[in-house]
């Protein structure tokens, strides 16, 4: 794989996780290596459905937590945790 390919699959990496200072960093290297405006614009025109849909279904997911009191007692019950904190979750 070419590096202008490499730094391309960056760019959309951090469009697609919302990383502005990724941005900053990669969408210039991708230009130093030839990257065109439409290079750029067609990255964003293949990351921001994904981004989109991913969101929905996060979004979706979330909905049905709130409203399911039956998975919310067992989530409180089998003591889980995400892992992104010792302890409880989030702490």
């Amino acid at each position: 794989m070419n590096e202008l390919t490499k730094e391309l699959i960056q760019v959309a990496a951090a469009v697609a996780v919302g990383c502005t200072s990724c941005m900053e960093y990669h969408v210039p290297k991708a230009r130093e290596l030839g990257a065109s405006d439409a290079d750029l614009q067609e990255v964003l025109a293949l990351v921001r459905p994904v981004k989109l849909i991913a969101t929905m279904k996060v979004d979706e997911f979330a909905e049905d937590m709130f409203r399911s009191r039956e998975t919310e007692l067992n989530v409180v019950s089998e003591g889980s945790s995400c892992g992104c904190g010792s302890g409880s979750c989030c702490s």
